[in-house]
C-alpha cells in the first residue's frame, strides 16, 4: 500500500471538512425532533422588516432562525433589504445598486413602519453575520443573481471568513445561484425556493436539486404531505413560507414540515406545538 503524505494545508482542509461534517450531524439530528421557527425578515409583524429592531424582536420571541434578504450595493457591499429599490421601506428613492453602503446607512428604514422606529438603518450583511453568527440561525436570500453578478461569491466569502456554521443557510428562487454558491463554497448549506405546479415536484427535479442544496422552501399553499415525503426521501429538509396562521401551522406540522417561515414567530413554539 503506497504511503500518503499530508502537508499543513491539506491537514487544515481535512480538519475543516471534519468540523463541517460534525456540525451537520448534530444539526440534522436536532431537525428530526425540532421544528424550526424562522422569523420572516425578522419579526416583521412587530418591527420594520430587515432591520436590527426586527432581528432582535425575533430573538426575544424565541425564533430559531432569522430570514433576511440581500442586495449588492454600488461599492460591492451586501445591504440587507428586500426590494431592489429603497422607496418602499426608507425615506429615499432609487435602486439599491446605485447607492454605496455608507449612503444607504444615512436613510431612515424605520419610520415607514412606525414613528417609534425612526432612525432604524439598513443593515450591512457583514455586521449582521458578526452579530449573530452561531448565536441564531440565518436564512439569507439572494433576490436576483442575474442582475447582480458575483453576489454568490460575495456572500460566500463573508460566511466563509467566519468559519463553518450549519445554521447559516443561503436560499434563492434561482437554483443556478445556489449551484454556483455550492461549487464555490460547498460547506455553505443552500436552499432552493420553488413554485411547484399543481402541488407536485417532478422526481428528477428533486434529485437534481438535492445534488447541490440541502433544503427546499415552498409557499405553504403549494405543500402536501406527499411532497414533503418526497423531499425527505432525497435527504432534503422542507421549509414553508409565509405561515401566519396557527391552524395552517398545525396542519404543516402534522405533515412533518421542518421549518415554518412566519411574520409572527411567537405564534409557534420550537418543540413543534402550535
Amino acid at each position: 500500500m503506497p504511503r500518503m503524505f499530508y502537508n499543513s494545508k491539506t491537514a487544515d482542509l481535512l480538519a475543516s471538512a471534519l468540523r463541517v461534517s460534525l456540525l451537520w450531524k448534530d444539526f440534522f439530528a436536532e431537525e428530526l425532533t425540532c421544528l424550526h421557527i424562522i422569523a420572516h425578515r425578522g419579526a416583521s409583524a412587530y418591527a420594520p422588516e430587515n432591520t436590527f429592531a426586527a432581528f432582535e424582536k425575533a430573538r426575544e420571541l424565541g425564533a430559531g432562525f432569522i430570514e433576511l434578504d440581500v442586495q449588492l450595493t454600488k461599492d460591492g457591499k451586501l445591504a440587507v433589504i428586500h426590494d431592489d429599490k429603497v422607496d418602499r421601506t426608507t425615506n429615499g428613492t432609487g435602486f439599491v445598486r446605485h447607492f454605496t453602503m455608507k449612503e444607504l446607512e444615512t436613510l431612515d428604514a424605520g419610520s415607514w413602519f412606525s414613528p417609534s422606529f425612526q432612525g432604524e438603518k439598513i443593515p450591512d450583511l457583514e455586521a449582521v453575520l458578526h452579530k449573530y453568527h452561531n448565536k441564531i440561525g440565518l436564512l439569507i436570500e439572494i433576490k436576483s443573481s442575474k442582475t447582480q453578478p458575483g453576489i454568490e461569491k460575495a456572500i460566500g466569502r463573508l460566511i466563509d471568513r467566519l468559519g463553518p456554521s450549519a445554521n447559516t443557510i443561503v436560499q434563492s428562487f434561482d437554483a443556478g445561484a445556489i449551484m454556483t454558491l455550492h461549487n464555490l463554497y460547498p460547506s455553505i448549506p443552500g436552499a432552493v425556493l420553488i413554485r411547484p405546479r399543481f402541488g407536485m415536484l417532478p422526481y428528477g427535479r428533486l434529485r437534481h436539486i438535492s445534488s447541490f442544496a440541502r433544503y427546499v422552501s415552498l409557499k405553504h399553499t403549494m405543500l402536501s404531505s406527499f411532497l414533503i415525503k418526497s423531499a425527505h426521501s432525497h435527504d432534503m429538509k422542507v421549509f414553508a413560507w409565509t405561515v401566519n396562521g396557527r391552524k395552517t401551522g398545525r396542519r404543516l406540522q402534522s405533515w412533518n414540515i421542518d421549518g415554518i417561515i412566519t411574520d409572527y414567530p411567537d405564534y409557534f413554539k420550537k418543540e413543534g406545538k402550535a
